[in-house]
């Protein structure tokens, strides 16, 4: 009799365990879905953020434009400060390389500026797929990704505009420049009969030791002769040749 009593209270505390063991496996297992259902945005989430994020991406490349057209304006000012001529050769030269830096620049905040508008194109469609497709939450990581590149792009355009601004200033600065080559003001395009001495230094302004035909476009005179100068014929003019040529 008590040898039964034994076995079945063993088998009572064994069926016992295993209904709390089940039990916990379950409460286990319910956590651990709603802990992962938790990590994972809800669709109606995943909409609001494609859309959150697009306007973010639409904001980003209405701003790089406005830079692009900023840069734009600077480089044509620029440009138009040095076709006013300048007060010395060497401030001529600086006002060419500077207006090119301004040029220059305003494509590069143009182009930052058609980057970000793809960007934010990309970045509307991903929000109509998230709106009306059946995985939101893969358009709104794309929604997301299409933003960070406009970012980017304006970015990239806010910089290029700052150094087509600077550039535009220097070369408002260097008309102004005055020395001991100071000669009449004239437009850069204007011929004149009086040349200054040609200082080879002033007119290498990429210092690779040679005068190109763009470089001998400040003297109306050495361009007219520059193929007489180029003995060597092979498009630069070197100390030597300059320093042999003598305006006609």
């Amino acid at each position: 009799m008590q040898q039964h009593a034994n076995r079945s209270k063993h088998s009572f505390s064994k069926h016992a365990f295993s209904k709390r063991s089940l039990l916990a496996l379950a409460l286990l297992t319910a956590f651990a879905a709603g802990s992962a259902q938790a990590q994972v945005p809800s669709k109606v989430q995943s909409k609001h953020d494609a859309i959150e994020k697009a306007e973010m991406a639409a904001a980003e490349a209405r701003a790089a434009r406005q830079d692009a057209q900023t840069a734009q304006a600077a480089a044509q000012a620029a440009a138009a400060t040095r076709d006013e001529g300048a007060l010395t050769a060497r401030g001529a030269l600086t006002a060419e390389a500077t207006a090119y830096d301004a040029k220059q620049s305003a494509l590069d905040a143009q182009d930052a500026a058609i980057k970000a508008r793809r960007a934010a194109e990309a970045a509307r469609s991903a929000q109509a797929s998230a709106v009306s497709g059946n995985n939101p939450t893969g358009a709104a990581i794309e929604a997301r990704a299409a933003m960070n590149d406009a970012m980017t792009a304006s970015s990239i355009a806010t910089d290029a505009t700052t150094t087509a601004q600077a550039a535009a200033s220097a070369t408002a600065d260097a008309v102004q420049q005055t020395g001991a080559t100071t000669t009449q003001t004239m437009p850069r395009a204007m011929d004149s009969t009086i040349e200054p001495r040609i200082d080879f230094s002033a007119l290498d302004t990429n210092r690779d030791g040679s005068v190109s035909r763009v470089e001998a476009s400040l003297s109306p005179a050495l361009t007219a002769d520059f193929a007489i100068a180029d003995r060597d014929a092979d498009g630069r003019l070197s100390q030597r040749e300059l320093a042999g040529w003598a305006p006609r």
